[in-house]
C-alpha cells in the first residue's frame, strides 16, 4: 500500500535539518589484502565489519553489491515499503508455486549498505523465548535464548512509551526486557488514528481472551502489543547499521567498503572432494567481484577469512558458483564440486500471510489510509514531520501485534484434527535429516504458550481486489503463520554471476494442514470483528466475503499468499547429518576460513520479525571472528 506513496520528494527539506548527507564514496582502494573479507555489507555484514575493525590491527574489507543510500525511503519510517521496485529492491520473485495455485510470489530485500535493515518496517522484537533454545536442542552449543536475547539488549537503547500509550494502546514493555547502552535507538510509533479503531480492537480481543502482554521483549510473546521499533525517539528517523553508518561516515582507515561490489566466486585452494566425505583443508584465498563492468580480485592476508553475509538468498549462490554445495546442483551447471555440501541452499523457510479487509464507520478520524488519496492530508502531514518530527509520518503503520497460540483460537476437537493432519504430513520426513528440527516444531505448535498466528492491523484497504470504495475507510488485518513446517530451496539459476538465484519458498507444501491453520486464523479475524466494542466500528467484510464457506477460505488462501520478508535456513547453523552448512562457529563444513552470518544460518524459523535476531546474532558472529586472527 504505501509503496504508492509516491508525492514529491520532501528530502531537501529533511537535509535543511540535518538528517541527510550526499552518498558517500566507498570504494577508493587503499589496500587489496585483508583480513576479514565481509561479502554483503547489509544488515549483519556491516555491523560485523564495524565490530571487527575496531582492532586497529585488524584490517576489514566489505562488498556490497548495492550503493551507500539515504533518502526518504530510508529515512522516512510510513515510507518503508516505497523501495520495491527500485533500484534498492534486488526484486527476488519465487518461481511458481506449485502448492499455492501455480503463482509466483515477490520477495523484496533490500539492495543498499545496510540491506534490509535500511528499508524494512523496523520492527525490532524478539520470539518466544522456547523458539531459541530450540537452536542449541538441535546442536550448536551456546546459542539460546539466554545469549541471543543479551545480544540483542547489547545493540538496542529502548525508549520506553508515555503513560497514556502505554494504557491505550499496550505498549508497554518492561524496560528492564530491553537494552539501553546500544547503538540502535528503539522506541514506540506515536501515531495510532483512528484512536477508535486501535482501543476497540484491543478491547474487543480482550473480551475473547486475548490479553496484554508487557513481556513480549522478555520472551513471552503471546496476545496482544506494540511493536517497538528502530525509530530515534528525538528526530522520529530509521536507525539502522546502515543509515547510521552513512550518515556518519567511515572514519577507520582499517575499514575499506567497496559498494557496486557484486561478488562473484571465493577463490579456494585444496580439497577437492568427489565422494561423499567433506575435506577439512579447503580454504579461501580472495574473493571475486565485479565492479563498474570490471572484474576484480581482494585477497586474504594468510591469517585471514571470508564472512559470508550475502543473504539468506545469495549466500548459497555465491558458495555454489564458488564450488561449495550438493554435486548434483554444481554438475549439472559443470561445476566441479570442491566441497560436498548438500545442506547449501536447502531447508529454506519463510513467513506467509494473507489480508483481510473491512470497511469502518467514516469520522473516526484520519489516518495513513488518507495520506494517499488525500493530497491535501499529505502535505499537511509533511509539513508537521518536517517542522516537529511528528505526525502520521513519523511513525510504522500497522505496529500493533497480536500473538496466538493456536489452542488461543480453535476447540480442543479442532487442535486434534490439526495435528492429526501434521502428523500424516511428517511421516514422509522419517529418516530424513528434518526429522529431528520439524519433530521440534511440532512440540512448539502443541504448546499453548507458543504463537503459531501473528495478526497485524493497518488502517486502509491495502489488498486491491477488496475494491473499496475511496469515500468510506477501512482496515487490513493480516493473518500471518509464524510457525511454517514447509521447507523451500534456493540455488543458482546459471553461471552467470549477476543472474538472480532460483528462489523456490515451497509456501503451503504440508498443504492440508497449512491451509487449514490459515483458514482457522481467517474464521478468529471474522468472529473478532463481528465483537463488541470493535464489532461498533467495523460496518462490512469485503474480502473475503463473509459468507465465505470453508472450501472458499482454503481457495482464497490459495490465492492470496504473500511473503513478510523473513527468508531464513538456507545455510543453516545445524550438524551437518542434518543438512546443516556451519558449526556453531559459523565456520562452513569442508573449510578453513569460510564463515556465514547472515540470517540464512538460523536454523528453524522464529515466531517474529527477523530484525532484532539478526543483529543479535552479528554481535555474536563478530565476538567469536575476532579471535580468529
Amino acid at each position: 500500500m504505501f509503496s504508492r506513496l509516491n508525492g514529491s520528494s520532501f528530502l531537501w527539506k529533511l537535509c535543511l535539518l540535518s538528517l541527510c548527507y550526499l552518498p558517500i564514496a566507498f570504494s577508493h582502494i587503499i589496500s587489496s589484502t585483508f583480513d576479514f573479507i565481509v561479502v554483503g555489507g547489509g544488515t549483519s555484514g556491516l555491523l560485523i565489519a564495524e565490530k571487527l575493525s575496531d582492532d586497529p590491527s585488524v584490517s576489514v574489507a566489505v562488498l556490497e553489491a548495492g550503493e551507500a543510500v539515504v533518502d526518504d525511503t530510508t529515512l522516512v519510517p510510513v515510507l518503508f515499503t516505497r523501495f520495491i521496485g527500485t533500484d534498492v529492491d534486488w526484486e527476488f520473485v519465487s518461481v511458481p508455486q506449485k502448492h499455492v495455485s501455480g503463482i509466483q510470489i515477490s520477495l523484496p530485500r533490500g539492495k543498499l549498505l545496510g540491506g534490509t535493515a535500511s528499508v524494512n518496517g523496523m520492527y525490532f522484537v524478539r520470539a518466544h523465548r522456547k523458539e531459541y533454545d530450540i537452536w542449541e536442542q538441535l546442536g550448536n552449543s551456546g546459542w539460546n535464548w539466554k545469549t541471543v536475547d543479551a545480544h540483542i539488549k547489547a545493540v538496542e537503547t529502548f525508549y520506553p512509551a508515555s503513560e497514556h500509550d502505554q494504557e491505550e494502546f499496550a505498549a508497554a514493555d518492561l524496560p528492564s526486557d530491553h537494552g539501553n547502552k546500544g547503538q540502535f535507538q528503539v522506541s514506540y510509533s506515536n501515531f495510532w488514528q483512528p484512536e477508535p479503531l486501535l482501543v476497540n480492537y484491543i478491547a474487543a480481543l480482550n473480551t475473547l481472551g486475548i490479553n496484554r502482554t508487557h513481556r513480549a521483549s522478555g520472551g513471552s510473546t503471546a496476545g496482544v502489543w506494540q511493536s517497538p521499533t528502530a525509530i530515534k525517539p528525538d528526530n522520529r528517523s530509521r536507525s539502522s547499521v546502515g543509515t547510521d553508518f552513512v550518515l556518519a561516515g567511515n572514519k577507520k582507515p582499517n575499514l575499506q567498503i567497496f559498494t557496486g561490489a557484486i561478488a562473484t566466486k571465493i577463490d579456494l585452494n585444496g580439497g577437492i572432494s568427489t565422494g561423499p566425505s567433506v575435506p577439512t583443508n579447503v580454504r579461501a584465498t580472495g574473493v571475486e567481484y565485479v565492479s563498474g563492468g570490471t572484474n576484480h580480485t581482494i585477497n586474504l592476508t594468510s591469517r585471514g577469512n571470508v564472512i559470508v553475509t550475502a543473504g539468506t538468498y545469495q549466500t548459497p549462490k555465491l558458495l555454489e558458483l564458488s564450488g561449495i554445495g550438493s554435486p548434483a546442483v554444481l554438475n549439472a551447471h559443470g561445476i566441479n564440486a570442491v566441497v560436498n555440501l548438500t545442506g547449501v541452499g536447502e531447508n529454506l523457510q519463510d513467513h506467509a500471510g494473507v489480508l483481510t479487509t473491512f470497511e469502518i464507520k467514516s469520522g473516526l478520524g484520519q489516518s495513513i489510509e488518507d495520506l494517499i488519496r488525500n493530497a491535501t492530508f499529505f502535505a499537511e502531514q509533511e509539513a508537521l514531520y518536517v517542522k516537529n518530527r511528528t505526525g502520521a509520518l513519523a511513525s510504522v503503520p500497522g505496529s500493533t501485534i497480536v500473538m496466538l497460540p493456536i489452542q488461543s483460537i480453535v476447540s480442543n476437537q479442532r487442535l486434534k484434527t490439526l495435528t492429526a493432519l501434521l502428523d500424516k504430513a511428517l511421516l514422509s520426513f522419517k529418516g530424513t535429516p528434518l526429522e529431528k528440527q520439524l519433530n521440534a516444531q511440532r512440540d512448539l505448535f502443541l504448546d499453548p504458550d507458543v504463537p503459531d498466528i501473528e495478526l497485524t492491523l493497518t488502517p486502509g484497504a491495502q489488498d486491491p481486489r477488496a475494491s473499496p470504495d475511496p469515500t468510506k475507510s477501512h482496515v487490513t488485518i493480516s493473518v500471518i503463520t509464524v510457525r511454517p513446517f514447509d521447507r523451500g530451496n534456493v540455488h543458482l539459476n546459471t553461471t552467470n554471476p549477476l543472474d538472480l538465484p532460483l528462489i523456490d519458498p515451497n509456501f503451503l507444501a504440508i498443504t492440508d494442514f497449512e491451509t487449514e491453520v490459515f483458514v482457522d486464523g481467517i474464521k478468529f479475524v471474522e468472529k473478532l470483528t463481528q465483537t463488541a466494542p470493535l464489532s461498533d466500528i467495523v460496518t462490512a467484510q469485503l474480502f473475503p466475503p463473509s459468507n465465505a464457506t470453508d472450501s472458499e477460505l482454503s481457495s482464497f488462501v490459495q490465492q492470496s499468499i504473500f511473503s513478510v520478508w523473513h527468508p531464513c535456513g538456507s545455510s543453516s547453523m545445524l550438524p551437518k547429518d542434518q543438512n546443516g552448512v556451519v558449526d556453531a562457529n559459523l565456520k562452513v563444513y569442508g573449510t578453513q576460513n569460510i564463515r556465514i552470518a547472515d540470517a540464512g544460518i538460523i536454523p528453524v524459523s522464529l515466531g517474529t520479525h527477523t530484525l532484532a535476531t539478526v543483529y543479535g546474532n552479528a554481535l555474536i558472529a563478530a565476538e567469536i571472528f575476532k579471535h580468529l586472527v
